[in-house]
């Protein structure tokens, strides 16, 4: 199954938790079946318009624009949750 990786800043909407494994073929689907393990986690990740513009997300390496909820994605994949960087 595809792996979420959680970066410390979202931690806290997934019990602590640095990354869970979720069911999928795409990126829609994975985030669907997120909710039912950690669903606030998957409202700072997904708006009414799609994916919310003040976090990335990569599969596999590769950072995806708002319209990635259609992107596949492997069994093997590794999804990262990429928070805005602070600073100045």
């Amino acid at each position: 199954m595809p792996i979420i990786h959680i970066p410390n800043a979202l931690q806290t909407f997934c019990e602590k938790r640095d990354s869970v494994e979720v069911a999928g073929t795409t990126l829609r689907e994975v985030f669907r079946n997120l909710e039912s393990i950690c669903p606030e986690l998957t409202t700072q990740i997904i708006s009414s318009e799609g994916l919310r513009s003040d976090l990335a997300v990569a599969i596999d390496g590769s950072i995806l624009d708002s319209r990635g909820l259609t992107e596949t994605v492997d069994t093997d994949s590794d999804i990262y949750l990429v928070p805005p960087l602070g600073g100045g």
